[in-house]
C-alpha cells in the first residue's frame, strides 16, 4: 500500500523537527536551551497533523535557521555545527511548508474532480 505524499512530507517533519530540538539540546548553553523549549511548543498540533500548526512552526522555524546561520558566521570556532543546525531548520522549514502544500492539494482534489463527467 502506498503511503500518500502528504504523510510522507509530515513524517518528514516530524523526524526533522525532533532533530533540531535534540540539536539545540546538544548544543547547550542558556538560549539553545530556550530555543529547544519554544520548538516543543507545536509538537502536540505536529503531531495531529493540524495544518496551521504547521503554518506557524515553520515560521518559528524560518527564525532559527537566520539565527544559527548567523551564529555560523559570527562564530568561526562553531560554523559547521551552526551550519549544520541551520541546514536541519531549513530541512524542517521545507518539509512543513511541502507537508501544508500537499494535504491542501489532496484535500481540494475531490472536489475538483466532482464534475458532471456526461459532457
Amino acid at each position: 500500500m502506498s503511503m500518500r505524499l502528504s504523510e510522507a512530507a509530515r513524517r518528514a517533519a516530524l523526524a526533522a523537527h525532533a532533530a533540531l530540538i535534540a540539536a539545540q539540546v546538544a548544543v547547550g548553553g542558556t538560549l539553545p536551551w530556550v530555543g529547544a523549549a519554544l520548538l516543543l511548543l507545536p509538537l502536540p498540533g505536529l503531531w495531529r497533523g493540524r495544518e496551521y500548526s504547521y503554518q506557524w512552526s515553520s515560521m518559528l522555524v524560518a527564525f532559527f535557521c537566520a539565527l544559527w546561520l548567523a551564529e555560523g558566521w559570527a562564530d568561526a570556532g562553531g560554523r559547521a555545527q551552526a551550519f549544520a543546525i541551520a541546514a536541519l531548520a531549513a530541512a524542517d522549514f521545507v518539509s512543513q511548508i511541502l507537508y501544508v502544500r500537499l494535504r491542501g492539494r489532496e484535500r481540494s482534489a475531490p472536489a475538483a474532480g466532482s464534475g458532471d463527467a456526461s459532457r
